[in-house]
């Protein structure tokens, strides 16, 4: 899959992260899953010096169309957005799942509308 990143304005790692999951919320997605890969590390004595936080996203309603459709689908789920401190400041990325290739239409049609949801989210949260 291909990863659509943006820079974002906010200067405050928790602010960034208390952001996208309100905006995800306010998508009909809910956080299944929050990996800070700072602190995975620092439980293994690896230090990460930039913040670096995936968050496992997803909607029951487009999963169940999808996993309806072709259950092996469920290897592309959830959908995945993150924060990650670049040396130009944070960034929002996601797995663009219009990206996935399926032969399906239906299939096509579906990440096609979950990609936009996760592009409007991206794009909200590098507009505040």
């Amino acid at each position: 899959m291909k990863v659509v990143e943006k820079k974002i304005k906010i200067k405050d790692f928790e602010i960034a992260k208390s952001n996208l999951k309100d905006l995800v919320s306010s998508q009909n997605f809910a956080v299944l899953a929050e990996y800070d890969f700072n602190a995975i590390l620092k439980s293994k004595g690896k230090n990460l010096e930039k913040h670096a936080i995936v968050f496992d996203v997803c909607n029951a309603s487009k999963a169940h169309e999808i996993l309806a459709l072709s259950p092996i689908e469920g290897i592309n789920l959830p959908c995945k957005i993150g924060i990650f401190e670049e040396s130009d400041g944070y960034h929002v990325a996601y797995l663009d799942p219009k990206t996935i290739e399926v032969g399906d239409e239906r299939l096509k049609s579906i990440f096609k509308e979950v990609s936009g949801v996760l592009g409007e989210i991206a794009l909200k949260l590098s507009e505040i």
